[in-house]
């Protein structure tokens, strides 16, 4: 199964990165990272957006604070036209949710 790296690097978030999608057919994103909070006991994540639209959201939990977490990695099912588009990353909305430099981020897609 082919593979489209679209993001690989370093925080903080928000992340916007243009690519060239390959093909029409239905494809799954792949997001992983993660993030961290200044509270305890707080849902927190990152938010995925294809042309400045919400596609998703990959989450965890964090009973501690002022430590990096990674989230569970997320697969959604997408289908784009043939040309340019952007992805962003964007830290989850209305949460506690902070990046920075120590943080990491991957989205791939898969044809």
């Amino acid at each position: 199964m082919p593979v489209q790296v679209i993001v690989s690097q370093p925080g903080p978030l928000p992340i916007t990165v243009n690519f060239k999608a390959v093909s029409d057919a239905p494809i799954y994103l792949e997001l992983n990272g993660s993030v961290w909070t200044q509270s305890a006991n707080q849902m927190i994540g990152i938010q995925v957006a294809i042309d400045g639209g919400p596609i998703g959201k990959a989450l965890i939990f964090s009973n501690a604070a002022s430590t990096h977490r990674a989230v569970v990695p997320i697969f959604i099912p997408l289908q784009l036209q043939f040309g340019q588009h952007s992805v962003t990353l964007s830290a989850l909305p209305n949460s506690t949710t902070v990046s920075d430099q120590n943080d990491y981020y991957t989205v791939v897609l898969h044809y």
